[in-house]
């Protein structure tokens, strides 16, 4: 039968009484009793079948056994401390969370690279990987497990297994030309979409088929002109005075490039609103997932409100 491995701590101690030539100082060294300091010599001596000490002899002399121990014993707490760090990276590395990430494209086109920086170089220090697009396609992309978690405005109420994280909430507002405001005063929503051409988001894109519901609930069904699935498209649309558009403060901000050209009023009339949630598949990430939302939150406010507040003046983050 193999002999038992010495424990690290009753070499350290016989180490200890070698270099001080006494088991009294090695017992204050490491705040033991000496005859705890003398069984754990015994033990190491017993583990590793040779004596480390001539006993025939005072004051206590190390053998050459107990000499080559304590000259060594330097490289053994360095070698043991560098195991110790190997293997707690190790540990790290095998629940590093590597997160498929899907973004609605406001989301990603104003903010989401700060969110991304944060989670792969933060204190989550995530594997990343983020794919931008509609948020009809993250739900779908969801089920399918082909992304982890999605920074949507889809809060998927139609699916039962997913836990939702809402962290932003901004109400749909009136664009329209710079310079033509005055046109639009006191006049309620039906008034302003039979003067102005409406330019819509298609109805493929969540953010459409929110306002035709809003327009469909008011009894307003405005002539099919213009339609995209991008917010920067549409903004450009009513800059060059094509129409006016219903959008929100974020979904403006994506349209930077051109919103110089615009105004951003309160929509005419009763209001409605969008919601910004991290949708996951229930039970996958329990504990990461409010910490995502949380960044997501802290990123429209640090980043995008801002500039926000450049181009609406009058929005608070209230809602």
């Amino acid at each position: 039968m193999a002999s038992p491995i010495p424990d690290l701590r009753s070499l350290q101690i016989v180490a200890a009484v070698a270099d001080s030539g006494s088991m009294l100082e090695a017992s204050r060294q490491f705040g033991m009793t000496q005859s705890a300091v003398s069984q754990a010599v015994r033990r190491a001596e017993a583990s590793v079948g040779v004596a480390f000490f001539n006993r025939t002899r005072r004051p206590l002399t190390p053998t050459r056994a107990g000499r080559i121990l304590a000259s060594r014993v330097l490289d053994l707490n360095r070698d043991f401390d560098a195991l110790l760090s190997a293997l707690r990276v190790a540990a790290e590395q095998s629940e590093r969370v590597d997160l498929r990430l899907g973004l609605v494209d406001s989301y990603a086109a104003t903010v989401g690279a700060h969110l991304v920086k944060e989670l792969m170089t933060g204190e989550i220090a995530l594997s990343l990987s983020a794919w931008s697009g509609l948020a009809h396609s993250h739900a779908e992309a969801l089920m399918n497990r082909k992304i982890d978690a999605a920074i949507t405005c889809d809060a998927m109420d139609d699916l039962y297994d997913v836990e939702r994280f809402p962290f932003y909430r901004e109400p749909n507002l009136l664009v329209v030309p710079r310079g033509m405001e005055a046109e639009f005063a006191g006049l309620d929503l039906r008034e302003i979409l039979a003067r102005h051409r409406l330019v819509r988001y298609s109805e493929r894109s969540y953010a459409g088929a929110q306002v035709e519901r809003h327009l469909s609930r008011m009894g307003i069904r405005p002539p099919r002109a213009f339609e995209f699935d991008t917010s920067d498209s549409l903004v450009a649309m009513v800059a060059t005075g094509m129409g006016v558009a219903i959008t929100t403060p974020l979904c403006l901000l994506q349209g930077l490039a051109h919103a110089a050209q615009v105004s951003a009023l309160p929509l005419p009339g009763p209001g409605f609103f969008r919601e910004l949630l991290l949708v996951t598949r229930r039970g996958d990430l329990s504990s990461l997932a409010p910490r995502i939302a949380e960044m997501a939150r802290s990123s429209i406010t640090t980043q995008a409100m801002p500039r926000i507040r450049t181009l609406v003046p009058w929005f608070t983050q209230n809602y």
